[in-house]
């Protein structure tokens, strides 16, 4: 990519999380970081977890109540549990698709290592920021619930949130993957059969 599309890409990068963070906040914010995840190099995926965990922390600031306080207090754990998520779900995605790029199944070539990287995001995400909170701050007590009471309250919400970004993401990486290289769905089928045909050749 040229300079200028970068800077295209890390402005649109920021508006759809801001425009994510806006409406149902729980449950497609981490829509934008997954999607760059899957379908972007890991210096792009960083850039949108980094860009998560600080509008995460910003919108702290718009609400009152005693754990947005502790957000505002202790604002690293809104953004580097985010960094974290983010590495973990691009080098999860990587892996997978390392190991399927071959398969001419598509959903198996490109939507398993999607999932992955949407289940692998939405899981560290939750487990990382509430541990964080729980470890390391005040918030369950602030809110007047012991830890474990804290944990088992986030369970509803991580597990819709789960279940959006494992829905929702998939098909976008797919076709965002696809349009970036600029290929149909036959002309990639066709490569990869002819690559496995040479690996095949190369073999014997």
């Amino acid at each position: 990519m040229k300079k200028s599309q970068f800077i295209a890409l890390y402005a649109i990068i920021v508006a759809l999380t801001l425009v994510a963070a806006a409406p149902f906040f729980m449950f497609v914010f981490l829509i934008p970081m997954i999607v760059v995840c899957g379908a972007f190099r890991f210096r792009t995926g960083m850039f949108a977890a980094l860009v998560f965990g600080v509008v995460s922390f910003s919108y702290m600031w718009f609400n009152a109540d005693p754990v947005s306080l502790i957000f505002q207090n202790a604002p690293w754990i809104a953004i580097v549990p985010r960094l974290i998520t983010g590495a973990l779900a691009w080098w999860a995605g990587a892996g997978v698709r390392r190991l399927t790029h071959t398969v001419d199944n598509r959903f198996v070539r490109e939507g398993l290592p999607a999932l992955v990287v949407a289940l692998v995001a939405s899981l560290s995400n939750t487990v990382l920021v509430v541990g964080g909170l729980v470890l390391l701050t005040d918030a369950a007590y602030a809110i007047g619930m012991t830890n474990m009471g804290f944990f088992v309250s986030i369970i509803p919400q991580a597990t819709v949130e789960l279940i959006v970004t494992m829905i929702v993401c998939p098909p976008l990486v797919m076709a965002l993957r696809r349009g970036l290289r600029g290929m149909s769905l036959e002309q990639e089928l066709s490569q990869v059969r002819q690559k496995t045909k040479n690996e095949e050749v190369a073999e014997s």
